[in-house]
C-alpha cells in the first residue's frame, strides 16, 4: 500500500513510486495527444512530436537521454514541452531534475501568443537570442546558456498601440527569480506626416537591469552556497568540509588539549571549532552584498530606400551603464540586397564601457569567484562582478560590420569588430555561423558550426578565452522522420583569474549523441 503524502512539497521530494507513476502518466498523456491528431479537436496541422534518444555528458557525468518534445499550435497560440529523462549508468533517473515543483514547470519549453509586430504578443519559456533595439544594451542574450542542466522559464510581453505606432515590450529571464529584467518603448511620432522619410523615423528607449550580479554564480544543489565555494556542490546537506568532518577536528583538538595537560570539554571544543580562523568556512550568498547593474539606451532608425531588390536604412544608438561608462553607434547603416544582408557601424566607447552588456555569455560572466590567501596566509573568498571587471577599460573607437549570405551551398554570417585607442589591447571581436544547406550532401540533414570570441587582442590567435563560445551540430537522416544527431558545446571559465584558460576545470564541455525524431 502506498504511504499517504499530505503536502505538495513532500510529494515532489519523496522521489519513489509516486514520481515514477507521474512520469508514466505524463508520457502517456503526451502520447495520447499525438494519437488524437486528425481525430479529435487537435489536428495534424497543429501538432508535431519531436524527441531524442541517446547519450549526453553533463559536468563530466554520462547519462542515457530520453527526450520528448511535443509542440502544438492553434491560431496564434503555440505550446512546446521538453520532457528530458537523464538516466545514469545504474539505471536511476537524475533526481535533481524532478525533486521540486519548479522542475516540473521547467518542462515547458515555451508557451506563446502571436509574434513581434502583432497588436499583442507574448512568450513564456526559453529564449535563445534576445535583442532589444540595435543591441548596444542587450544583444543576443540567452537564458539557455547552461541548458539542459539548468533551465529557466523567461517571459516576454509586448503590445502595439495605435498612437504613433507605439510598441511596448517587457522581459524577464526567469519568472521565479526576476533578476534580469528589461523593457523597451518605441514609436514613430511623425507617422502622421505625408513625407516618405520623416514619417517613418522611429525613436526608441531601452532599459535592462540585473538586480544582483552575485546571483550569477552557479549553485547546483540550491543550498545558497555557490558551487565554487561549496565543498559538496551537488549535495544540499553539506557545504563545508570542515563541518562534515567534525569528528576528525574533535580528535585533533583532544590531542592538542591533552598534550598541553588540559581536559577536553564540549564547550571548549566548540569555542575553538566555531571561531578558529584556520578552519576555513565557505561563504554563502548571504555573505556578499547585493550588486545591481542597470544599462539604459536611446536610439532612432529611419528607412532611406525601400525597393524590392534593395533596401537601405540608417540608425544610431546610445547606451549608458549607470555609475559607469557610455558608448554609442553613429552612424549605422543596414542594407538588404539580393542574397546579402549587411550592417556597418562606427562605434565609440567611453571609459568603463562594455557593448551589449547583456550578451550571449552574460549568465556565465555575471560574476566570477576566486579563493586566495591574504597577507596572514588565511584563505579568503572574493567575487568580481561583470560591472567591476570592465572598470579600467580605456576609451576606444572603431568599426563593426556584419554580413549574412544565403548561398547555394550554405548560409554564413560573419560579424567583426575592430576598436582602437590608447592602451586598448582587447578591442577585437568576431562572431560566425556557417550552416550547410539541408540534404545538399545525401542524408546529411544538418551541419552547422558557431564560433564567438569577444574583446580579445587578436581574434583566433588563442581559441580558448573566457569570452569564447563554440557550438556544433551534425545530423544524418536515417528516414523521413528520424535523424542521427551529434551536438557539441564548449565554453570557458577563468577560475583563478590569471587571464588564461588551462586545465579541464576551466573548460566546460557538453556533448550529446543520439537519435532525433519528428512526426
Amino acid at each position: 500500500m502506498l504511504k499517504e503524502i499530505n503536502t505538495l512539497d513532500g510529494f515532489y521530494k519523496k522521489g519513489g513510486y509516486m514520481k515514477k507513476v507521474l512520469l508514466i502518466i505524463l508520457i502517456t498523456a503526451i502520447t495520447q495527444l499525438m494519437l488524437l491528431g486528425g481525430e479529435g479537436e487537435i489536428s495534424n496541422e497543429g501538432f508535431s512530436m519531436g524527441g531524442a534518444a541517446g547519450s549526453i555528458s553533463i559536468n563530466g557525468s554520462n547519462y542515457t537521454q530520453i527526450r520528448l518534445m511535443p509542440e502544438l499550435t492553434f491560431g496564434k497560440f503555440g505550446i512546446g514541452l521538453d520532457i528530458d529523462l537523464l538516466i545514469d549508468p545504474e539505471g536511476n533517473i537524475r533526481e535533481e531534475d524532478w525533486d521540486d515543483f519548479e522542475d516540473y514547470v521547467n518542462k515547458i519549453l515555451y508557451v506563446r501568443y502571436g509574434h513581434r509586430g502583432d497588436p499583442f504578443y507574448g512568450k513564456v519559456g526559453s529564449f535563445t537570442d534576445y535583442t532589444l533595439g540595435h543591441g548596444l544594451v542587450i544583444g543576443g542574450y540567452t537564458n539557455m546558456l547552461r541548458y539542459p542542466e539548468f533551465r529557466q522559464i523567461g517571459l516576454m510581453l509586448g503590445v502595439q498601440l495605435p498612437p504613433a505606432d507605439m510598441n511596448i515590450e517587457a522581459f524577464s529571464s526567469n519568472i521565479y527569480r526576476n533578476e534580469i529584467l528589461a523593457g523597451r518603448i518605441s514609436a514613430a511620432p511623425l507617422s502622421f506626416l505625408d513625407f516618405p522619410v520623416l514619417s517613418k523615423i522611429r525613436f526608441g528607449s531601452t532599459i535592462a537591469t540585473d538586480r544582483d550580479q552575485i546571483k550569477g554564480l552557479e549553485d547546483s544543489d540550491d543550498d545558497n552556497y555557490p558551487d565554487v565555494f561549496d565543498d559538496y556542490p551537488y549535495d544540499d546537506n553539506w557545504y563545508n568540509e570542515v563541518d562534515k568532518n567534525i569528528e576528525y577536528w574533535r580528535s585533533l583538538y583532544t590531542e592538542i588539549i591533552e598534550k598541553d595537560g588540559g581536559v577536553y570539554t564540549e564547550e571548549g571544543f566548540h569555542e575553538w571549532f566555531d571561531n578558529s580562523e584556520n578552519l576555513y568556512r565557505n561563504p554563502s550568498f548571504d555573505n556578499f552584498k547585493e550588486d545591481e547593474v542597470t544599462v539604459v539606451g536611446l536610439d532612432y532608425e529611419v528607412p532611406l530606400l525601400e525597393k524590392d531588390l534593395f533596401k537601405l536604412g540608417h540608425y544610431a544608438e546610445y547606451a549608458q551603464i549607470i555609475d559607469s561608462g557610455y558608448g554609442f553607434i553613429f552612424p549605422g547603416f543596414y542594407s538588404k540586397f539580393l542574397i546579402f544582408h549587411a550592417k556597418l557601424e562606427f562605434r565609440f566607447y567611453g571609459e568603463d564601457f562594455e557593448p551589449s552588456f547583456f550578451d550571449q555569455l552574460y549568465d556565465q560572466n555575471r560574476a566570477s569567484a576566486y579563493k586566495s590567501l591574504n597577507t596572514d596566509s588565511i584563505l579568503v573568498a572574493s567575487v568580481v562582478t561583470k560591472e567591476q571587471s570592465i572598470q579600467g577599460i580605456n576609451e576606444s573607437q572603431g568599426w563593426f560590420g556584419s554580413l549574412t549570405s544565403d548561398l547555394k551551398l550554405f548560409t554564413i554570417t560573419v560579424s567583426y569588430e575592430d576598436m582602437y585607442g590608447d592602451d586598448i589591447t582587447n578591442g577585437k571581436s568576431i562572431w560566425g555561423i556557417a550552416a550547410l544547406k539541408p540534404n545538399l550532401i545525401p542524408k546529411v540533414s544538418v551541419a552547422e558550426l558557431t564560433y564567438s570570441q569577444r574583446r580579445v587582442e587578436n581574434v583566433l590567435e588563442d581559441l580558448k578565452t573566457p569570452t569564447t563560445y563554440i557550438t556544433g551540430k551534425a545530423g544524418y537522416a536515417m528516414g523521413e522522420s528520424t535523424t542521427l544527431v551529434a551536438k557539441y558545446t564548449e565554453r570557458y571559465i577563468d577560475l583563478d583569474g590569471n587571464g588564461e584558460i588551462k586545465g579541464s576545470d576551466e573548460t566546460l564541455k557538453s556533448f550529446g549523441f543520439g537519435v532525433e525524431f519528428r512526426f
